[in-house]
């Protein structure tokens, strides 16, 4: 039994469709997150599941049971909606907004219960707005009262959340305070969210649902959803799409035109490996450096990363050693540009041809960029990849230890 199920549902306003065939379902306890660009029926679709508007065709189902043979009282008991905002016209406390959430539970003509109270102050608490509990809404932040409606949200005990944009109006850390709290109550609530930020959508939901042109577009886990290829045909937009080092969920990055009246001054060839070059590589595409780098095998990720940033890159087959011809690539790239970065990565006999042609090229400035300052190498080389390294200090190589760094030292010298 699945709480939440869509089943081809078309909404129209007026003689305007903006929602078509629409179909999904949701998990028991999950976070769906429901992403598209402005336009797409993202708003609409939550109407729709909350009842605010009703589809021309098609059924929505909670529980397996009709949404319209719900009466208001059970449908508010089952669900809680958080809009971007509304306005509230009377006077009212942060605590009366809050115990509106217990009306589906109170009788007419009746007052709330020790436990209504109580179930208010955990919510207050909750969505961290106990200090304003006595304040009017009308005398607090956009999103302090954001934050109000959350625990309102909260105080109803739902089994379904919808939320419309809801932490829109919240500062980042209010923003990733009530997500957590919302992330904490899987298992007990299930959750349907419309996101804006592709990376929150990424990092809290279980599942997205894609919207484009008032259809679904596309379903399933964010690494799946979040691609290269979707956010392009769905938002018109390149991207660069990363994984985080420890959730390993994927985050987008825009990539970035680089600015035409930059000159060949501007030209940086990154030598790099393993994974190593891969943030330097973006950070040199977003500030409008010409970039080349290699040579790289093509399972790389550094190659990953320059193929998406469309960086040329001197290329070699996996598991092969760099060839002549490779090397010969390699340098005309490094003398095409003006400096040299070199990150400090892995070094074999397979790529140590990537250090070896520096020694050609004594008036190319040089960049080291390592770990803590230390441009030392893992080196499998029996210790010719760190007397190289040696040499290009003595000859005046500069040392970075952060990306910030190496731009200061590339926009100084330009």
């Amino acid at each position: 039994m699945k709480p939440v199920e869509v089943i081809g549902i078309d909404v129209s306003y007026g003689a305007k469709k903006v929602l078509e065939a629409i179909s999904l379902h949701v998990e028991r306890g999950e976070i769906l997150g429901i992403i598209g660009p402005n336009g797409a029926g993202k708003t609409t679709l939550v109407k729709a599941m909350s009842r605010i508007v009703s589809p021309e065709n098609g059924t929505v189902y909670l529980n397996d049971q009709n949404l319209d043979s719900f009466s208001f009282r059970e449908m508010a008991q089952q669900v809680a909606v958080v809009p971007q905002g509304i306005s509230i016209s009377f006077d009212y406390t942060v605590r009366d907004i809050v115990m509106m959430g217990r009306h589906p539970y109170i009788e007419r003509l009746s007052s709330g219960t020790s436990r209504d109270l109580e179930i208010c102050d955990r919510a207050m608490q909750l969505a961290n707005v106990t200090h304003l509990a006595g304040s009017s809404v009308n005398a607090i932040s956009g999103g302090e009262r954001q934050r109000a409606l959350i625990a309102r949200a909260l105080a109803q005990e739902p089994k379904i959340l919808l939320l419309d944009e809801a932490t829109s109006n919240l500062d980042i850390s209010h923003r990733i305070e009530i997500l957590n709290i919302i992330r904490s109550l899987t298992g007990k609530i299930t959750v349907i969210s419309v996101f804006h930020d592709l990376n929150l959508a990424a990092y809290y939901c279980d599942r997205l649902i894609m919207l484009k042109d008032r259809r679904v577009y596309a379903v399933g886990p964010p690494e799946d959803i979040l691609t290269t290829e979707t956010i392009r045909a769905v938002f018109g937009i390149d991207t660069f799409i990363r994984h985080h080092p420890f959730t390993m969920r994927p985050y987008v990055l825009p990539v970035y035109e680089s600015p035409a009246a930059l000159g060949s001054a501007r030209r940086v060839h990154v030598v790099c490996g393993g994974g190593t070059g891969s943030d330097l590589l973006y950070a040199l595409h977003r500030e409008g450096f010409q970039v080349s780098a290699g040579v790289l095998n093509i399972f790389d990720t550094d190659y990953a990363t320059a193929a998406a940033l469309k960086i040329p890159c001197v290329t070699e087959a996996p598991f092969a050693a760099i060839s002549p011809g490779a090397r010969k690539d390699l340098g005309r790239c490094i003398d095409a540009t003006s400096a040299v970065v070199v990150t400090a990565m892995p070094i074999g006999q397979g790529n140590i041809e990537n250090l070896r042609i520096l020694e050609d090229f004594q008036d190319k400035p040089v960049i080291l960029l390592g770990d803590g300052g230390n441009p030392s190498f893992q080196d499998c080389t029996g210790g010719e990849a760190d007397a190289i390294v040696r040499g290009l200090l003595d000859r005046g190589a500069v040392t970075a230890e952060r990306i910030e760094e190496v731009l200061r030292v590339l926009h100084g010298a330009a």
